[in-house]
């Protein structure tokens, strides 16, 4: 075997072959720097922003140029986009509702992905014509309001993906936030509960949830997206503002919306939805909001009582 090798290492040994040694090294580690500087000169990923505010009267400049559909379906598209990303759930408090394609991207959430929805909603936007609450409630997703109540729930918020809390972390977010209800300060259903039915909390909302035991958090096994889908931020997001969820609402009133993955902004919004979650509770009926003359009937009942 020396014998074979000899000729070789002494080929190596000369001039000639150092400088094919020289050579070839020379050209690897030309190789390994370009592709260093390649790396180095590589565009860092945008970090996502954290929170982001949108006038709905007004648009990005984008280049190359959006279609005129793309241009005003701008803000539409956005919470189409975030709702499309949803993996564990959909809290919507919304007045009007009125937009098919994002009716359409709940919709599919719920029966594609298992998204778990609820919706809160106002009482005197039951029967409006041009609402798609009746398409959400005829794919057996839990709509809720107050029956007969003079007030308003005028809330216009989404929350996406974000934590559940049970009623243990529910009553210290809200003694943290506002402090023990006491005799004279029960000015909701829910302050009276804090008082006087904190078993009624518990059974509604559990002892436990992913807030004060990270083990409940729900594990996926597989992942249901590819991956190139661009994910929620860890904790989920809001999305909130003055708009209702109509076409004038999203494309040329003067109006915001805010997304936010903020835990500064989530938490309350998270907190006040369970407590209308808690408080309006009279889910819609399917049968009832279909009825042509439901708001003629309803304001004959009204008049009546």
């Amino acid at each position: 075997m020396d014998a074979v090798l000899q000729p070789f290492l002494s080929f190596f040994k000369s001039k000639p072959g150092k400088f094919i040694i020289a050579g070839g090294l020379l050209i690897v580690s030309s190789e390994i720097v370009y592709e260093l500087y390649l790396w180095a000169r590589k565009p860092a990923k945008p970090r996502q922003k954290s929170c982001e505010v949108f006038f709905i009267n007004r648009r990005k400049l984008a280049q190359p140029l959006p279609s005129p559909q793309e241009f005003t379906y701008e803000h539409i598209n956005r919470i189409i986009s975030y709702i499309n990303r949803a993996e564990k759930s959909i809290c919507l408090a919304m007045y009007i509702f009125t937009m098919r394609e994002i009716s359409e991207a709940v919709i599919r959430a719920k029966k594609e992905r298992s998204v778990v929805v609820r919706v809160v909603t106002c009482e005197s936007m039951v029967g409006n014509e041009g609402s798609h609450l009746r398409d959400l409630i005829a794919e057996d997703i839990k709509v809720q309001y107050k029956y007969k109540s003079e007030y308003l729930m005028h809330h216009k918020f989404c929350l996406i993906d974000t934590d559940w809390y049970c009623a243990n972390c529910l009553l210290e977010y809200h003694t943290e936030q506002y402090g023990e209800p006491t005799k004279n300060m029960q000015h909701t259903m829910f302050d009276k509960a804090v008082m006087s039915d904190r078993a009624g909390l518990l059974q509604r909302f559990g002892s436990s949830c992913a807030r004060c035991n990270p083990s409940n958090r729900p594990k996926q096994a597989v992942p249901r997206r590819k991956k190139s889908h661009d994910p929620l931020p860890k904790h989920g997001v809001l999305i909130a503002g003055s708009s209702n969820w109509t076409f004038p609402g999203l494309t040329t009133h003067w109006d915001t919306v805010t997304i936010s993955s903020l835990p500064e902004l989530i938490d309350p919004f998270a907190a006040e939805f369970q407590r209308m979650w808690y408080e309006l509770n009279d889910p819609l009926k399917e049968h009832a909001t279909r009825e042509p003359l439901y708001k003629t009937r309803r304001g004959m009942e009204g008049a009546h009582s």
